[in-house]
């Protein structure tokens, strides 16, 4: 009896701790999908090509340089078998793509390994409220995540739920431009239109791209040999590429040796072949996109005819590639003149950039004794009524600062807040009068995010999706983002 009621306690104890988790998966089920139109939304679709296809097929893991960097259909024509374009967004991380990936490779399939060359995409990093938003509306896939991962995964369910019930009352989350579901075709590849390079002075300063072995975990490159070994066992075969990088991001100290180094540090460690070259896929600036490892459709193509040679060379089928390589897109100067004389600008030190518009440096003496400071839109020198606008906003400008507030005003041309920015300041809060967040970059989180040692609240337009948009959702944890910004 004593043994029955020892077993009834330990029962009715599990009951009482599955009980909400149970009540919270079942809530969260019942609420339709609120995440299926953003970019994150098509995981799904990826996923069901991956595994509904019966035939041997190329499958290419990555990031989003993947899903930005590959013409899916090219590359089918010559490797003549059908392609899955497994790429989507770095901060889901690396680890879980290869989790996922395995639902569906069987034998006969070839795998490209090619993720971004960052600490966080070569490592084992794994977000789950990422993860959930991206499996919204699709849960089945929870199935495949690592063990490792579940019990994170159903810890942040909690919080997912309550979004999910805060966009069913407030309406989803709304998304503009490219990073929207609807901009991919059914191979997974990104089709939105992007002639060209959009980036101010053509690559992003916040994101140096070094190739060097430091930004490799060791975990990882154990994890993804282990992940070879669970491929080749089911007859399919495991190569490494390189990711398309903007030579202009590269680090200064990057040179044939460095890189040579490198690439003898992936053949070494890794239990698959490495079929590229990292010169080959250091492209130009003007095939690049919105980042410095996204393309513009003819870097797109770019990248897939060099992928196409690599895999056929490896495969043991050296065919000749008929498709001429693309020129890139002209680097159009981005100077832009605006009429008018700013008065913020007295507040502020800057430096013309290559491209003729202006950079925020610091401050002056009189910009370091005020409250509240707004960057100004444009700079004009000497008497004249027209000046260049302001593109961005540098490292460290508010170092010393009194302020607490800054303002980047409806009207702004501010493109690109480089890392570090208010490090040594009092700025708690930051004004972005900017309605689309994909019109503005924030600094990267890996590298020091904004310099903030204490809470910064972002405030920005109300209903302008940058809680979720691709850059923006990567804010360190104590940068809070509030779209609270009237419209009027």
């Amino acid at each position: 009896m004593k043994i029955l009621k020892i077993i009834l306690a330990a029962l009715l104890a599990v009951l009482v701790i599955i009980s909400p988790v149970v009540m919270v998966f079942a809530g969260t089920l019942a609420i339709p999908a609120q995440y299926d139109h953003t970019f994150l939304g098509v995981l799904d679709e990826k996923f069901d090509r991956l595994t509904t296809l019966k035939d041997e097929k190329v499958v290419v893991i990555g990031g989003s340089s993947v899903a930005f960097g590959l013409d899916s259909r090219l590359l089918e024509r010559y490797m003549n078998r059908p392609v899955v374009n497994f790429g989507l967004y770095a901060d889901l991380g690396t680890k879980l793509m290869l989790d996922l990936s395995l639902a569906g490779v069987g034998e006969g399939d070839i795998v490209v390994i090619a993720p971004e060359l960052d600490p966080q995409t070569m490592s084992m990093y794994f977000n789950s409220e990422r993860t959930l938003q991206a499996m919204d509306g699709s849960y089945h896939m929870m199935a495949h995540v690592g063990s490792d991962n579940i019990f994170s995964l159903i810890g942040a369910m909690f919080a997912h739920l309550g979004r999910k019930i805060e966009c069913l009352t407030q309406g989803a989350p709304k998304v503009e431009g490219v990073y929207q579901a609807q901009n991919f075709n059914t191979y997974g590849d990104i089709m939105y239109t992007r002639p060209g390079n959009v980036m101010e002075n053509y690559y992003d300063r916040n994101s140096t791209i070094r190739l060097d072995e430091s930004i490799i975990d060791g975990a990882f490159v154990e994890y993804l040999n282990d992940y070879v070994k669970k491929c080749e066992s089911r007859g399919a075969k495991v190569y490494f590429s390189f990711c398309p990088m903007n030579r202009m991001a590269l680090a200064k100290d990057t040179d044939s040796e460095s890189i040579a180094a490198f690439e003898a540090y992936l053949k070494r460690e890794l239990d698959c072949e490495l079929i590229s070259y990292a010169d080959d896929y250091i492209m130009d600036a003007g095939y690049f996109y919105d980042s410095n490892f996204h393309l513009n459709e003819k870097g797109a193509r770019y990248r897939t005819l060099l992928l196409a040679r690599d895999l056929l060379l490896a495969v043991g089928e050296p065919t000749l590639i008929t498709t001429p390589l693309p020129e890139p897109p002209e680097l159009v100067s981005g100077m832009i003149m605006v009429e008018g004389y700013d008065e913020n600008q007295k507040y502020f030190t800057y430096e013309e950039m290559p491209n003729g518009n202006y950079k925020i440096t610091g401050l002056t003496k009189l910009g370091m004794e005020q409250k509240e400071l707004t960057i100004p839109i444009s700079i004009s020198i000497g008497d004249s009524n027209f000046g260049a606008a302001v593109t961005s906003v540098g490292g460290g400008a508010f170092r010393g600062s009194a302020a607490t507030r800054v303002n980047i005003p409806k009207g702004s041309y501010v493109g690109l807040i480089e890392n570090l920015v208010f490090e040594g300041s009092s700025v708690k809060e930051l004004y972005v009068n900017i309605v689309a967040p994909d019109k503005i970059k924030p600094p990267s989180t890996q590298d020091g995010g904004f310099g903030n040692k204490t809470t910064l609240t972002v405030h920005v337009p109300e209903n302008s999706g940058y809680v979720i948009d691709y850059f923006w959702s990567e804010v360190p944890k104590n940068v809070n983002i509030s779209e609270d910004i009237s419209r009027e």
